[in-house]
């Protein structure tokens, strides 16, 4: 039996990693379709030396012997002030959801809870823990937007903090300090710290959640409390927690369950970050309906939305104006009728489906501009602004996408470490959402949460090409060292 587990774990994790290889790989092709029809082949040759060459000098200052008591302070500070500098120079309109959002926030903090009320509100019930908390602070510090970004700041750059731990832990430093550096200059999670998007604070609480459990999962006795409460506040301000437990279940089994020792303990922990996880989740919502914010419990009452959106093959499962207003006459009923019947006609020719998945994935992880910029710069007159950050951002996501192949199929190809076991779990964050978005709705701007994931896989990448180059180097000094020595021998004979 221990044998049998023992080769279902190795095929378990050949799977995942070999899904992996292929997500990068056509992440890449993909990256490539979308640049060649903007760019010529000379301005791509172009950009991805610069790119190349700005990388590899960054590396080699990484890996200088700089003690981490300096490193990690430096980063940060970089990265906030870079973060900084954006939100006190670009006054982002709030436009669309947030501006809804930041509305009923408002209200909150006066005591009206009657935006609740609102059709997107009664639909997305979800939406209202990010209000509040939004309204916790405007009750605090005022209705000045400037605190609110501010705080967009300092969860992102506590992000960048985190990407570094969980690179140093799962891989080593090196990968750590790479990852780290990286995200603290990918240029998404700079422009939107001027939104003021629920994105920020959820990334961090459930990537800190995420760090406690491959940090302290197997050695600490009360880890899964921490983990399951991190989780948990992370979905109630984005909405995304069901598919992260998934994940972890996964990773879990896997990694954990699938071995010879502890089963029952790391199941009984599993179980306890589950718990934890929907007591803190109906708590919340039972807090709210109590208080009277809200008539109805934390959720989505209308969950079938996103797959119209989503399957709509005129707009490539992008928004679509027609389907709302088709949807927007109907009462709760008709409605739910209505979009199963939009459903099943758009998954009736399994051949256009694939198609239209084809083309949501290019979107998704090739698509020439990321929204980010569209959300953070729209009204801003900044034409070249625009089209230099959307040329930088092109390159780098496609770097990204080469080095996150390497990274994937050195974990395939070798017997990983303990350690790098662990790196199964980024790697089913970024394939499971990837995979989830080829039948919901897609916007570009939606792969912030995995790209911490993804950008901390291609920083081992980074970590293995440069490995790979210092053996060349030193194996041919070696070898022009022996022939001049060669060589000095002759002279003297």
């Amino acid at each position: 039996m221990s044998k049998f587990l023992s080769l279902f774990q190795r095929f378990s994790v050949i799977v995942i990693l070999l899904v992996g290889v292929l997500f990068f790989f056509f992440g890449f092709v993909s990256n490539l379709t979308m640049i060649e029809d903007v760019y010529s082949m000379r301005d791509l040759i172009l950009f991805m030396l610069v790119g190349l060459v700005i990388l590899s000098i960054g590396v080699a200052l990484l890996r200088l012997p700089l003690p981490n008591l300096a490193f990690v302070p430096l980063m940060l500070v970089a990265a906030f002030v870079i973060r900084l500098v954006w939100v006190l120079n670009v006054d982002t309109s709030l436009l669309s959801d947030f501006a809804k959002l930041y509305n009923a926030s408002v209200s909150a903090s006066n005591g009206d809870f009657s935006f609740s009320e609102n059709a997107y509100f009664t639909r997305w019930v979800y939406q209202i823990g990010f209000v509040m908390y939004q309204s916790v602070v405007i009750s605090l510090f005022g209705e000045n937007v400037m605190v609110l970004k501010m705080l967009n700041v300092v969860f992102g750059t506590a992000t960048v903090w985190l990407v570094y731990l969980i690179g140093r832990s799962v891989f080593n430093e090196v990968t750590g300090r790479i990852a780290g550096s990286l995200y603290a200059i990918y240029l998404p999670s700079i422009v939107m710290t001027s939104v003021l998007t629920n994105q920020y604070l959820a990334t961090f609480l459930i990537f800190a959640g995420l760090y406690l459990l491959v940090k302290r999962f197997e050695v600490s006795k009360w880890s899964w409390i921490g983990i399951g409460v991190l989780l948990a506040l992370g979905h109630i301000i984005r909405p995304i927690g069901p598919f992260v437990l998934l994940a972890v279940g996964i990773y879990v089994l896997v990694v954990y369950l699938l071995k010879g020792d502890h089963k029952l303990k790391a199941l009984g922990k599993l179980a306890g970050i589950i718990g934890v996880f929907f007591i803190i989740q109906i708590s919340v919502s039972q807090a709210f309906m109590a208080s009277g914010v809200t008539d109805y419990p934390l959720g989505n009452r209308d969950p079938l939305w996103k797959f119209v959106l989503g399957l709509n093959h005129e707009t490539d499962g992008t928004y679509s104006g027609s389907d709302v207003e088709i949807l927007a006459p109907l009462d709760e009923e008709e409605r739910e009728q209505k979009q199963r019947e939009l459903i099943e006609e758009r998954l009736s020719d399994p051949g256009k489906v694939l198609v239209l998945m084809k083309n949501k994935f290019q979107i998704m992880w090739g698509e020439e501009h990321d929204s980010s910029f569209y959300w953070s710069l729209t009204g801003i007159e900044a034409p070249n602004l625009k089209t230099l950050l959307y040329q930088i951002d092109k390159v780098m996501f496609s770097l990204y996408f080469i080095f996150g192949v390497i990274a994937s199929a050195k974990l395939l190809l070798s017997k990983p470490s303990a350690n790098q076991m662990k790196s199964l779990l980024f790697v089913l964050l970024v394939i499971g959402y990837a995979m989830i978005h080829l039948i919901i709705e897609v916007q570009t701007r939606y792969r912030f949460f995995a790209m911490p994931a993804l950008i901390m896989l291609q920083g081992y990448g980074i970590y293995l090409v440069t490995e790979q180059l210092k053996l060349m180097f030193k194996r041919d000094a070696g070898t022009g060292t022996s022939s001049l020595r060669e060589t000095k021998q002759t002279m003297i004979k």
